[in-house]
């Protein structure tokens, strides 16, 4: 019988100590930042943290169940975004994750409810860097009051190398993904979304080769005389700015072919000679004005189509870019052009 009162008694000495270790040495949250640096620039990289449709692709949880259920709630991405997962994968099993403040192109706040497990504050910061993004995500938790404290002390010092090798992984997937995209800086892009209705529309149509501005100045000059003849001649007013609307674009071959003209609205006249009367394009759009240089305008098509792509924005199928010419510039840059471009959306 004293054998086993001094069994109950050493565990009891070894459950005080223990518990005394816990309660008093060991801290009562698990705090984890890990930092990598990507080699894109940082809109993109945010772009891809921001919308957790796009993050789920390289959260630590996606590797290890790709097929996993996961539901979407919110209205887009940033503040009030939710994810919803469902899994048969055991260390994943369910849980909840909902971003609660988002600072573009900087910070980005998040809860992660894992079902009946904890829960987890994760904090994500966007650093500029010389010609990269270094990213520092923080995942913390606070232990719980009551008989749970000390054990939950004690499982953050299991947890805590796991959630490490969990952030490296998918912080080295968020690179392999980014990394991916157009090396393009669309920080300062500010695109906007509408939708618009069709307008009737007297063009011209410009075939020529797009390594020479000089003739596509021409042939554009050429084609906008003949609108402008057959609108005085049938008395039609503008009713938008000058339009210029691609129809082909052939890099390889370095041409293009482009409709040129303005909306009106007025009656169609019964006969057309010398032009075509057709419609303006219509529907969902992404536009952004452009004041500066040709040089500028021409980088902007670069910049709204790498956003585009960081954000898996679908672009219309067989879709082509637009432009509305506020002010078409001059040739040798001294008055700056006013151009707004548009690229049709799916």
């Amino acid at each position: 019988m004293r054998w086993f009162l001094g069994l109950v008694l050493v565990i009891a000495l070894v459950c005080g100590a223990l518990y005394g270790v816990g309660l008093f040495l060991l801290p009562n949250s698990l705090a984890v930042t890990r930092t990598l640096a990507i080699n894109r620039p940082r809109a993109a990289v945010f772009a891809m943290s921001n919308d957790l449709r796009i993050a789920k692709e390289w959260s630590p949880f996606y590797a290890q169940d790709p097929d996993a259920d996961y539901g979407f709630g919110g209205d887009g991405p940033g503040a009030g975004q939710s994810m919803r997962w469902s899994s048969n994968n055991r260390e994943i099993g369910t849980g909840r994750m909902s971003i609660v403040n988002s600072v573009e192109n900087q910070s980005i706040d998040a809860i992660l409810d894992i079902t009946n497990r904890a829960t987890l504050n994760s904090h994500m910061e966007f650093h500029l860097g010389a010609g990269s993004t270094t990213v520092a995500w923080a995942v913390s938790a606070e232990c719980g009051p009551g008989a749970i404290n000390v054990p939950c002390r004690y499982m953050n010092l299991v947890m805590r190398p796991v959630v490490e090798r969990r952030m490296d992984a998918g912080l080295r997937r968020l690179k392999t993904l980014a990394e991916q995209l157009p090396n393009i800086d669309f920080e300062h892009l500010n695109p906007q979304f509408d939708s618009y209705e069709p307008q009737t529309f007297v063009y011209s149509t410009v075939d020529t080769p797009t390594n020479d501005q000089a003739q596509v100045d021409s042939a554009e000059a050429l084609a906008l005389q003949q609108v402008r003849q057959f609108m005085s001649q049938y008395n039609l007013t503008a009713s938008a700015p000058l339009m210029r609307v691609v129809t082909n674009y052939d890099s390889a071959r370095a041409r293009m072919s482009f409709r040129v003209g303005y909306p009106f609205a007025s009656a169609v006249p019964t006969t057309v000679v010398g032009v075509q009367i057709g419609q303006t394009p219509s529907g969902e759009a992404m536009h952004v004005m452009v004041r500066g240089t040709r040089e500028q305008v021409r980088n902007t098509y670069g910049q709204m189509y790498a956003y585009l792509q960081a954000h898996r924005i679908a672009i219309r199928e067989g879709g082509k870019p637009w432009e509305v010419v506020q002010n078409p510039g001059s040739a040798d840059g001294s008055t700056p052009a006013q151009i707004e471009i548009f690229i049709p959306l799916g």
